[in-house]
């Protein structure tokens, strides 16, 4: 019997890759004569890079950069030598996990550092640069990254600004970057794990900034700014990058990605699924395990488990899904049988133990699927 594993993290307990052990600990305690490819997969959020690393190999490359708040932190990107390729997950210099709860304020923060980033990519002789969006303390439309690498904004009095949320509203002028050949040169790719555009009602600010620590009155200001840069890039670049699927990201990084470097921008799900060849992967299992931290109505929209479950699905492989806490059933695909999922916290005392013990938790469920199924 063929198994193949491949769930994404789950968040605040297992990596993805721990999540894989976990299960083949207890499949291979009941059926020890299977054989099992452990894939752990991501969304384009945090924990990517491992992913890659992992399938694909590189090495770490530390960098002193500044966090969110303007502080000197050391912050890592995976280089590829051989394909002169860096993967950055701006998270590592600019993420909400960086800070603690009474810093965090979208208003005050920048990306500065994911710029700092790429500006030492660049200096490694990098010649495609893919940065992966997700878990971004910051809502400043990438000016933070953008200043990074030599661009300058400018208010109506020819001030110049601090590359920070709360000053998007007061920019007026762009000025290039004196690396600009340098940028032309090199190849960038944007992954993002959400599909929002910059500004308004589904945008950056009021989507995602609460979550960063805005308040009801900051997250206005924080689309009015949104608003305001979404002109200026449309206008600058002559078609609408505001509007794009995913230009929301990471407090507008996405668009700022597009705009500042002329980066394309990819679905993170199906971009790692790609890269990672899960369909060639599915092609020889006879069983697909797949799952993430919390299975509910959200995770149906082209999110990273609905996209494995209609690869298999069209390969007629049979899925299970594993997970932390799985609510909202009556939201499955019509394809998907409730009873294929199992769930932590349906093994636990309480959410505490859950998040705890996830690991044993699914080591127990790896044993109950190889005994119903395998």
């Amino acid at each position: 019997m063929h198994i193949l594993i491949c769930p994404d993290k789950f968040r605040g307990s297992l990596t993805a890759q721990e999540a894989c052990e976990a299960l083949e600990r207890g499949i291979m305690k009941r059926r020890p004569k299977s054989t099992i490819q452990k894939l752990p997969l991501a969304d384009g959020g945090e924990g990517t890079l491992e992913v890659i690393q992992h399938a694909h190999g590189g090495s770490w490359i530390s960098v002193l950069v500044q966090d969110p708040l303007f502080r000197k932190i050391q912050a890592e990107y995976l280089w590829l030598a051989d394909q002169k390729m860096a993967y950055i997950e701006m998270s590592r210099a600019s993420g909400l996990m960086l800070l603690t709860s009474k810093e965090r304020n979208p208003s005050l923060t920048s990306s500065i550092g994911t710029g700092e980033l790429i500006h030492a990519a660049m200096e490694k002789g990098a010649e495609k640069i893919v940065l992966t969006l997700g878990g971004s303390a910051t809502n400043d439309a990438g000016i933070g990254m953008a200043h990074a690498l030599g661009y300058r904004f400018l208010d109506a009095a020819g001030k110049e600004l601090q590359p920070i949320g709360k000053e998007l509203a007061q920019v007026t002028q762009l000025l290039p970057s004196p690396l600009a050949n340098k940028l032309n040169s090199v190849e960038f790719f944007v992954i993002t794990d959400v599909q929002n555009p910059l500004a308004g009602k589904s945008g950056a600010a009021h989507v995602f900034a609460k979550q960063k620590g805005a308040t009801v009155a900051s997250i206005k200001e924080l689309d009015k700014g949104l608003n305001n840069m979404a002109n200026l890039f449309d206008g600058l670049a002559g078609y609408a990058i505001s509007a794009q699927s995913g230009a929301g990201a990471a407090g507008g990084l996405g668009a700022g990605a597009v705009y500042f470097l002329g980066a394309k921008m990819s679905l993170g799900a199906e971009w790692v699924l790609d890269k990672l060849h899960i369909d060639r992967a599915i092609r020889k299992a006879d069983y697909v395990i797949t799952g993430e931290g919390k299975v509910d109505g959200q995770s149906w929209g082209g999110k990273l488990i609905s996209q494995v479950l209609q690869r298999a699905d069209k390969q007629f492989k049979q899925t299970l899904i594993v997970c932390g806490a799985f609510e909202e059933a009556e939201k499955l695909p019509v394809f998907f049988d409730a009873s294929d999922v199992f769930s932590v916290m349906s093994k636990a005392e309480n959410e505490k133990d859950a998040m705890t013990n996830a690991g044993p938790y699914l080591e127990k469920i790896g044993e109950e699927i190889a005994l119903k199924y395998l």
